[in-house]
């Protein structure tokens, strides 16, 4: 099956026969020709002829983009699915495994990668939780985390992780070492999606995460650590944060150390350590 075809900028340049045709039925579906042909003229002003998009469709059907059905057309299935494997396979490669400065396997499940700053790192996290989800829905993810700056540097993909979790049925508990202004409004973030949190003044320098039997940990330089503590400490409110400093720091080239390892032991005791913070009746629990 054929992933040459490109789907048309609209607006940009003039465009083929055939990509009018995938752009249409992207929208509308089914189609016959007839339909097809002046919803094209109708919807990007082109000059087509009924013989041409005759023409471009049987193309198509014969590349399996395109499937029939009686008198109407519509894109195939089969092939919209081989276009999202390629765009997922795509992104992993080139935003994720292109930030990986270095990797060392030490045995079968442990692995050390380095990558450039906090942000890169970040989203390696959010690429490899994603398949670990997959692969074996159902569990409680938890992490640990010196202040809630993932949330700034990747909204989007904080996002989107925190709808997977929802819809594979993950449970999720976050640990902060601090309690600014940004690790509070991180905790009404969370609350609202349903997940669980707490906030406790401790440690954070160190970052880990817990899903089955996977760990994932490191640890940010002291001196940057202190920075990061700084800034988050001199905010007065959320909207008093330093965004600016905050994003530059986490960007700032330090050569981030992660161990990924998959040892059941060393999982529990994590786990363990974070849910007793949760489920200690004396301490204020939220769920979030």
């Amino acid at each position: 099956m054929s992933l040459t075809i490109t789907i048309p900028e609209l607006g940009k340049s003039k465009k083929s026969a055939k990509d009018l045709v995938i752009s249409m039925l992207a929208d509308e579906y089914p189609l016959t020709l007839a339909k097809l042909t002046n919803a094209i003229k109708r919807k990007f002003a082109a000059s087509v002829t009924f013989q041409g998009v005759r023409r471009a469709v049987n193309h198509l059907v014969q590349d399996k983009v395109v499937e029939k059905k009686g008198k109407e057309y519509s894109l195939s299935k089969e092939w919209i699915w081989s276009l999202h494997d390629f765009a997922e396979k795509a992104q992993e490669r080139y935003f994720s495994e292109t930030k990986v400065r270095d990797v060392q396997a030490l045995g079968e499940d442990i692995k050390i990668y380095t990558f450039d700053n906090l942000i890169d790192t970040d989203q390696f996290l959010n690429h490899l939780i994603g398949k670990w989800f997959e692969e074996e829905p159902g569990g409680t993810y938890l992490q640990k985390a010196g202040h809630a700056y993932f949330m700034v540097g990747n909204l989007e993909e904080e996002n989107r992780i925190n709808e997977l979790m929802k819809k594979l049925k993950v449970k999720f508990y976050t640990l902060v070492g601090g309690s600014s202004q940004l690790d509070k409004w991180a905790g009404n973030y969370f609350k609202n999606q349903g997940f669980y949190y707490k906030s406790r003044e401790g440690n954070t320098a160190r970052y880990f995460a817990v899903y089955r039997d996977y760990v994932f940990q490191y640890e940010t330089p002291l001196d940057l650590t202190k920075k990061i503590d700084a800034v988050c400490a001199k905010a007065k409110s959320f909207q008093d944060l330093d965004m600016v400093s905050l994003i530059n720091l986490l960007k700032k080239k330090i050569g981030v150390k992660v161990t990924v390892m998959r040892n059941s032991l060393m999982a529990e005791q994590l786990r363990n350590s974070i849910l007793s913070y949760f489920n200690n009746k004396n301490t204020n629990n939220q769920k979030k």
